[in-house]
């Protein structure tokens, strides 16, 4: 009974010295077991993510959902009397935004859902913003979702032939119209838009917010020293990497930190040794980053987006993709004269030819984050594949 009583006061003693230890251990297994794969299976880029039955058969169903919505927004543009050709040119237009479109197969209706969210800002804007749609196909018939919007907005259609194995150079003459289109506006800024970019909630106003507040031109450089603000970057492209394991590390100190105050708070009288502080700190910092290296950098991102437009921020941006960007008047109609003298193809598409625009004239690039727009296309109107099902699974919906 002795032996009995001296094991149990070992072990009393044990249980008391290391009960910040049993916690965390307790911890970790509530939060890699139970809570992570609860809140994580329908991320998509999250370790937990768990792949539906018919993944597409969904994505399908939910943008006939939103066409659906759509319709019914312009439904009531279309019976208003108010149209959108009308320009009041007295007022200087701040933003000029061509959205560029065309045909698929089958008929996703990306343009219309664009469109809906789109209309209702630029009308709120009173006569600050201009939407014009430039219909990219050979043959405007075939576009009918073009046609239907002919009626209240103005509607450029393209003229240049199709060449069936020049894909990326109708796209770079598509921009180029674009751009000049946009710039006969005279608005301070131009806004290029593809037709599967859906942009946020309250978009325009948040561009507003971030142009005044967060730019680095205001606290580094003058005004005009800039190519483009890109406002989408691909989700798959935003995990961690090399260039990112500062964030891991940072994220893991500031944890370990908070975790050591709170124990130094709860638990003054036990944790004023150094050693059980600094193991209390590993514990803990471990645990912040494997909780964001399973939550992945995609979907912490996109936690920002609940405490907008303060929390957005304006990065270098890299090369790639340009569903949606913005640019000053005066270096669009730089960009489509420079897009006028070079030769785009496969291998040197027009974002790239954007990214040399911009170096020859020493301009920065700049990103904005998290994305300001949602990227819907599934069916891409350059090449027949499908996007992976898993960029359509994210926290917040289009």
């Amino acid at each position: 009974m002795w032996r009995n009583c001296e094991c149990f006061y070992a072990g009393h003693k044990f249980l008391s010295q290391n009960r910040g230890l049993l916690v965390a251990f307790i911890i970790y297994i509530v939060t890699f077991t139970l809570v992570l794969p609860l809140a994580c299976q329908k991320l998509g880029f999250s370790t937990y993510f768990i792949k539906p039955q018919e993944p597409y058969k969904l994505i399908e169903v939910e943008n006939e959902a939103r066409t659906k919505h759509a319709k019914e927004i312009l439904q009531g543009f279309q019976r208003s009397a108010a149209p959108f050709h009308v320009l009041d040119r007295r007022r200087q237009i701040e933003f000029s935004i061509v959205l560029m479109t065309s045909f698929r197969t089958p008929n996703t209706h990306y343009l219309l859902q664009v469109a809906a969210r789109l209309l209702p800002q630029v009308r709120h804007d009173r006569g600050k913003s201009v939407i014009t749609i430039l219909n990219c196909d050979a043959h405007p018939e075939q576009n009918k979702d073009a046609l239907y919007l002919s009626n209240f907005v103005t509607i450029v259609n393209c003229s240049v032939p199709v060449v069936s194995d020049a894909v990326h150079s109708r796209q770079k003459d598509d921009y180029i119209l674009g751009l000049r289109t946009a710039v006969k506006h005279n608005a301070t800024y131009v806004l290029m838009i593809e037709d599967d970019a859906v942009p946020s909630e309250d978009f325009l106003n948040h561009l507003r917010f971030v142009l005044k507040h967060k730019m680095p031109w205001k606290f580094l450089k003058q005004r005009n020293d800039w190519a483009f603000l890109k406002l989408y970057y691909p989700e798959k492209w935003q995990g961690f990497g090399w260039s990112e394991l500062p964030e891991l590390v940072l994220i893991g100190f500031v944890g370990g930190c908070f975790a050591v105050w709170v124990d130094l708070k709860c638990r003054a009288r036990i944790r004023r040794k150094l050693l059980p502080l600094v193991c209390s700190f590993i514990v803990w910092s471990a645990y912040f980053v494997l909780v964001a290296c399973s939550v992945k950098r995609t979907h912490l991102i996109e936690l920002r987006k609940l405490f907008l437009p303060f929390m957005y921020s304006v990065v270098k941006a890299p090369g790639c993709c340009i569903p949606g960007v913005l640019f000053q008047k005066s270096h669009a109609l730089e960009l489509a004269n420079y897009l006028e003298s070079i030769q785009c193809s496969v291998n040197y598409p027009v974002d790239v030819a954007m990214d040399d625009f911009a170096d020859k004239r020493n301009l920065e690039r700049y990103l904005v984050v998290p994305n300001m727009f949602s990227h819907i296309g599934l069916h891409s109107s350059l090449n027949s594949r499908l996007k992976h099902y898993a960029e359509f699974y994210l926290m917040f919906k289009p």
